[in-house]
């Protein structure tokens, strides 16, 4: 019978953990720019979304933004106090920081509110920022 001698089986062990040490960090920055891409993909999304909403129906749509729990809210407006929650959606694993939380569209597809908006995703190194119009439309860098 043969066998795997211990030395055999260290250097072994010790090729793997080189391997892996290698392979490690840029699957790490991968894993972080698919977060990153994901939450700014998933709000570019639900900010159409929203647009789109308030011109088809013809009523005052938001989305805002939860970052205690990772989601945006779609509401569309009941009176001219009251919102009714269309959708709710998380924005992925990423984190995510406002320069504001709520952008209102008009029945017109015009944002209020949004002019100048950043919205910054990031996850461990990568980083998007994405920015709402003075007419509601997004910009991605």
């Amino acid at each position: 019978m043969r066998g795997v001698t211990l030395p055999e089986l260290l250097i072994v062990l010790v090729l793997v953990g080189i391997a892996a040490s290698i392979v490690t960090p840029p699957l790490g920055r991968a894993l972080d720019r698919a977060a990153v891409g994901e939450g700014a993909d998933r709000y570019s999304t639900l900010h159409e979304t929203a647009r789109a909403l308030a011109i088809a129906r013809g009523r005052h749509a938001r989305v805002e933004l939860d970052s205690a729990r990772h989601q945006a809210v779609i509401a569309l407006r009941r009176t001219p106090t009251q919102w009714d929650t269309v959708d709710a959606r998380p924005l992925g694993r990423s984190s995510f920081s406002a320069s504001r939380v709520i952008m209102t569209f008009s029945p017109l597809g015009v944002g209020f509110g949004a002019s100048n908006t950043s919205i910054v995703f990031s996850a461990g190194v990568a980083a998007e920022t994405v920015t709402v119009s003075r007419t509601g439309r997004l910009k991605r860098y």
